[in-house]
């Protein structure tokens, strides 16, 4: 099976993405982890022109801005974010004290995630919080999962967060994850997943060339083959979920995102997310009694 930490080097990609928009912290985060120098040598070593690819920061700030928004309209006190790359989407909602955020991944992000926060930190004046934390957890093994919730109240509601995962498992991992997220949220009183990671096959159909290049050389790189988790269909994801016991709502990112700063910041044209808007959704699920 491939080494899981070689998923890690795509959340520099989304950290790279991430810059262009107005996201907290996202330009700070991705001059400090060298995202922009990640980014170019994938481009260089497979022939890939990052002009030809600015279309896809309205997508990665529409994917975090919508999750956040709906984080915050469904007023949970505490959020446990698997996989969370090198988002500061837990600094920034734990500020203000309401919400008890902690956020896994596997230790070599973890251990970077945590230097980036001290730097982060001691830059804005911006004082350790005991509402956020972060730990190592692999979000496919479920004493590890359990165990990174063990500070959160199972008296409240949880809400449980991956963005960016799902489209480098396999479909017998996705199951796991998803039966992991069950036995979770079963422990708390209520709650809901939430992830924008689902994918449908026709979605790889019919790519623009420069696009599907990227996506070779992401395959290369983490040695997975990407959206091998790819569902036929929607009645295909829907069996799914409802096989592994949950209820379903899907929103549009795009719909749910107040405003996207990296259209402007890039001149892309306004109407370009419009096309976005059925591609890109998110799917808000809870457990079955």
């Amino acid at each position: 099976m491939p080494d899981s930490s070689l998923i890690s080097v795509t959340a520099k990609i989304a950290a790279y993405y991430r810059q262009f928009s107005d996201i907290p912290f996202a330009h700070e985060v991705a001059k400090r982890i060298g995202a922009g120098a990640a980014f170019d040598q994938i481009l260089s070593e497979h022939g890939l022109s990052a002009e030809k690819l600015t279309f896809y920061a309205p997508m990665f700030e529409a994917r975090y801005k919508s999750l956040t928004q709906l984080i915050l309209q469904s007023g949970t006190s505490q959020v446990l974010e698997l996989a969370s790359g090198y988002s500061l989407r837990g600094l920034d909602l734990t500020r203000g004290g309401a919400i008890r955020y902690v956020e896994t991944d596997l230790p070599n992000v973890v251990a970077a995630k945590l230097r980036l926060l001290d730097d982060v930190r001691d830059h804005h004046g911006i004082p350790p919080s005991p509402q956020h934390i972060v730990t190592t957890a692999d979000a496919l093994d479920f004493d590890q999962v359990r165990a990174s919730a063990a500070g959160l109240d199972p008296s409240q509601p949880l809400t449980v967060l991956c963005e960016g995962l799902i489209m480098y498992l396999s479909k017998e991992q996705t199951e796991q994850l998803a039966t992991n997220v069950r036995r979770l949220l079963r422990t708390f009183a209520g709650g809901c997943w939430i992830t924008p990671d689902f994918t449908f096959k026709a979605d790889a159909r019919d790519l623009p060339p420069e696009r599907s290049r990227l996506r070779e050389a992401i395959t290369g790189v983490t040695q997975r083959q990407m959206d091998a988790s790819a569902f036929d269909d929607d009645d295909d994801l829907a069996t799914f979920l409802a096989r592994a016991g949950f209820n379903v709502q899907v929103r549009s990112q795009v719909d749910e995102t107040p405003s996207f700063s990296s259209i402007p910041a890039l001149g892309l044209s306004p109407t370009s997310i419009d096309r976005l808007r059925e591609l890109l959704r998110v799917w808000v699920m809870t457990a079955t009694p």
